[in-house]
């Protein structure tokens, strides 16, 4: 894995999150919702915490989106909406942004970053045992319906499909972009939320499938990977109560190393 500045990364997925500014609104973005980023309901909830992240980056250049967090509050359709984003604090080094998603005069969604300048610090990593089998022993996904698993190549381990009865609400398998291997912020704030709900391992859809609230946090922000390396994930549900499911993921490196990890709130409630 080579560790590049954010300012270098570039990848086709810079497309469908292309944002265009609106001069006679500062802070206020033209986005077109992909349908190629259409989901089991609506449009893909990560790729919308990627617009999140692209305005964010828009507002502050000169700063690195490290945690959003964002409740999701409508479903969206493909087409046109706006993004408003303002940066409500900025510091020397860290600055507080938030962002919201509109169509139709609805908010969609609303995101809360924090945005920080390059610093060092007191530094520890400890390296994370996901447990996969080797790449070879994987397999793609099978699942309809949902394109934006299109948008990314991946792989699941075979002892935690969907679907499959399994007794631990649990995914895991590898991942990286389609074609250019560039990774950035936005990328990962898609990622965490890009393969299926682990409940589904064990429930029936839509249980444990809607999503209410996501935070993401961006340990290593810009990462080159080889041809032959993927990101490795993990996303688990240990425990649902009161209507709630909450989802931990964390994607590394094939070495272990943390890149992105993240809580998100599922709706299991019934009826």
């Amino acid at each position: 894995m080579i560790e590049l500045s954010s300012e270098t990364v570039r990848s086709d997925f810079a497309r469908t999150t292309t944002l265009i500014p609106m001069a006679e609104r500062p802070g206020v973005f033209e986005v077109e919702l992909d349908d190629g980023w259409t989901s089991l309901v609506g449009i893909h909830g990560g790729y919308m915490c990627a617009l999140a992240v692209r305005g964010a980056e828009a507002v502050a250049p000169d700063r690195s989106v490290r945690t959003l967090t964002t409740t999701f509050l409508r479903n969206a359709a493909a087409g046109p909406a706006l993004l408003r984003v303002g940066e409500v604090r900025r510091g020397r080094s860290m600055s507080t942004i938030v962002a919201d998603l509109v169509q139709d005069d609805r908010v969609l969604l609303t995101s809360r970053l924090t945005a920080m300048t390059s610093r060092t610090g007191v530094e520890w990593t400890a390296p994370v045992a996901l447990g996969l089998p080797p790449v070879a022993e994987c397999v793609p996904i099978e699942v309809e319906r949902s394109r934006h698993f299109d948008r990314a190549d991946a792989l699941l381990d075979p002892s935690s499909l969907p679907f499959s009865g399994a007794p631990h609400a649990m995914v895991r398998g590898y991942l990286r972009p389609r074609g250019d291997r560039r990774v950035d912020a936005a990328w990962l704030a898609m990622a965490v939320d890009w393969f299926p709900p682990p409940a589904f391992v064990r429930v029936t859809p839509p249980a444990g499938g809607v999503s209410i609230d996501l935070t993401t946090h961006i340990h290593r922000d810009a990462v080159l990977l080889e041809d032959d390396e993927w990101l490795c994930a993990r996303f688990s549900v240990d425990t649902s109560a009161g209507g709630l499911a909450v989802e931990h993921g964390v994607i590394t490196t094939m070495t272990g190393i943390p890149v992105a990890e993240s809580f998100q709130t599922r709706l299991t409630a019934e009826g």
